[in-house]
Parts: C-alpha cells; sequence; structure tokens
C-alpha cells in the first residue's frame, strides 16, 4: 500500500459513492489486502529483495502498458526523473523491502496492522515541514493511534528478532508517510498520476535489482513453484499495477479524501486473509492496538474532510 502523488478534491470535483465506486473501493482494499498474503507466500521460495524485484517488474509492465493505451509515455524532463527516482526509493524499494523482511518474522495480519498508521505519520511529516497543523482532533487522533502502534508492538513479547522486524515495519510506515509529503509538495502535478506512479515503480525496479543481486542470495529454481511465482505475478498485476489504476479511478470520481476510507479496510482484509489461509492468530492485545490505530486515523481525518468540504 502506497499513496505517492495526492490529487486535492478541490481541482477533480468529485461526486459522491455509487455502487461501481463502492466495488472500487473493495476490490482496492482487497488488492492491497491480500498483497501481505502474497508475499507470505511468495517468501517459501524467494528472498524479500527478490520478491519486490517481482513485484515491481511486473507492476511496471501492467502501468506503462497502461500508459499507452491511453496515449502517454514517461517524461524526458531529467528533473522530474530525479524526483520520481527519489519517490520510488521512499514509497516503493525501501518500504517493500522492509516490510516483505520483517514477514520473515512477524504475521502478515500484524504487519497489516502496523501499517495502517501511515496516514498517521503522513501527519506528524507533515506537520514537522509545516505542510499541516494540529488541530484538536488531530491531536485527540494521533494520540489514539500511537497508543495503538505501543499497544501492538508491547503485544509481541517474543525473540528480539520479532521486536527488530516491528520496528522495521514502523520505519517502512514512516518512509511511506515521508513520500507522501515529498510527493505532495514537490511532485505532484508535475505530470499525470499515472505517469508518475509507473515512474516511481520502475524507478524501484532499478533501485532494487542490483541491491537483491548483491545482498540476497539467487533464486533457487527448485523453489520456485506455481504458489510462489503466482504470488509474486499477483503482487505485481493486482497488488501494484492494478491497484494503482483503481486508486486513481477512484479518486477521479469521488475525492482524495473519499478515497482514504480503504485505509479502514485493508487491515481488516489481511488479517482475515492471514487467519482463513495462512493459520495465523493474532493476540486480544495486537488487535485492540490495530483498532486504535483505525480509530486515530479516522478521528484525524474527520478535522481533514471538513476543512476539505469548506474550501
Amino acid at each position: 500500500m502506497t499513496v505517492s502523488a495526492p490529487v486535492p478534491d478541490t481541482v477533480l470535483r468529485p461526486r459522491g459513492f455509487g455502487p461501481s465506486e463502492g466495488a472500487l473501493l473493495l476490490t482496492l482494499a482487497g488488492m492491497w489486502g491480500f498483497s501481505f498474503f502474497f508475499i507470505e507466500v511468495a517468501l517459501w521460495g524467494l528472498a524479500p529483495l527478490w520478491i519486490v524485484v517481482g513485484r515491481t517488474a511486473v507492476g511496471a509492465a501492467v502501468l506503462l502498458a497502461v500508459l499507452r493505451i491511453r496515449g502517454q509515455w514517461l517524461p524526458r524532463s531529467f528533473h522530474l526523473w530525479k524526483q520520481m527516482i527519489l519517490l520510488g526509493v521512499l514509497t516503493n524499494a525501501v518500504p517493500w523491502s522492509g516490510a516483505a523482511w520483517a514477514q520473515q518474522f512477524l504475521p502478515s495480519g500484524l504487519v497489516a496492522l502496523l501499517m495502517a498508521a501511515v496516514p498517521t505519520f503522513t501527519l506528524i511529516v507533515s506537520v514537522a515541514v509545516k505542510l499541516e497543523r494540529f488541530t484538536a482532533a488531530r491531536v485527540v487522533g494521533l494520540g489514539l493511534a500511537l497508543c495503538g502502534v505501543g499497544l501492538t508492538v508491547a503485544s509481541d513479547t517474543g525473540e528480539p528478532g520479532r521486536l527488530i522486524a516491528i520496528g522495521v515495519v514502523v520505519l517502512a510506515t514512516l518512509m511511506y508517510a515521508s513520500g507522501a509529503v515529498y510527493a505532495n509538495r514537490r511532485v505532484s502535478g508535475s505530470a499525470s498520476p499515472l505517469t508518475i506512479a509507473t515512474g516511481q515503480v520502475l524507478a524501484a525496479f532499478i533501485v532494487v535489482l542490483p541491491a537483491a543481486i548483491l545482498l540476497d542470495p539467487l533464486p533457487d529454481l527448485s523453489l520456485l513453484t506455481f504458489p510462489v511465482v503466482g504470488s509474486v505475478l499477483a503482487l505485481g498485476a493486482f497488488g501494484t499495477g492494478a491497484a494503482f489504476l483503481v486508486f486513481y479511478t477512484l479518486i477521479e470520481r469521488v475525492g482524495a479524501t473519499n478515497t482514504t476510507l480503504v485505509t479502514y479496510l485493508i487491515p481488516l482484509v489481511a488479517v482475515v486473509a492471514g487467519a482463513l489461509f495462512l493459520g495465523e492468530r493474532l493476540g486480544i492485545a495486537a488487535i485492540l492496538g490495530g483498532l486504535l490505530i483505525i480509530s486515530g486515523v479516522w478521528v484525524a481525518q474527520r478535522g481533514t474532510r471538513t476543512g476539505v468540504a469548506r474550501r
């Protein structure tokens, strides 16, 4: 899950939710929620960096094909490419690699619950760079979400490796947030959202490929079973390529603010998928922590929605 190039509601003049928009929202939640499941299965035969290589390669191919179908192409501006490379590192290559590495030690549902805090960290970074300001609702929501992160972390009293993995997920979440703020300030509006998404995923592939060759063992062909390969293909085609298309379609139809509703659905999909297909069981403290995170995001975003409505 990543939101890279926010588009203001005031520019798009979106309409409200209808049956088709509701279906698209559920589809997007399913694709991003099941991404954690696909990563878990892909880890049966691939090292984390190679999963990200496959994901970005397939995702970039899908997005490039759609660009050509729509009569668009990647920008030629060297300045814009520098921005998209940085965006690809911040919001794709590093956090996806960190999350995949952490899932070697943590249940996929727990990783999804922790990453539900992306909007909370985005608010913190936005305030730090003076892009946003605190309101009473945001302070309360921020407090709830941070308490949820703390409770979720405290719920895991296992071996040190698991605690390190939790720390890596939190850092990956912070990277997502930093990338979203950077995109909003420096990249958004420089090209079409689809062009930027395609460029950043392609840049992430170019960055992570040499890292995988140098840092992770080459894939063992005997371990590349149908579930492993299929999971990587699904992760790239649906969790990356198609998800971006649905994401920007929703922004065009219902606005960026309404599209953030997907934030509340992704952890639910991931937890249920982990429980049904992987036999994962999360403790009560972890689930309560996840609920606090989601509640905090909801409270904090109420103030944002009010401001957008007034504008």
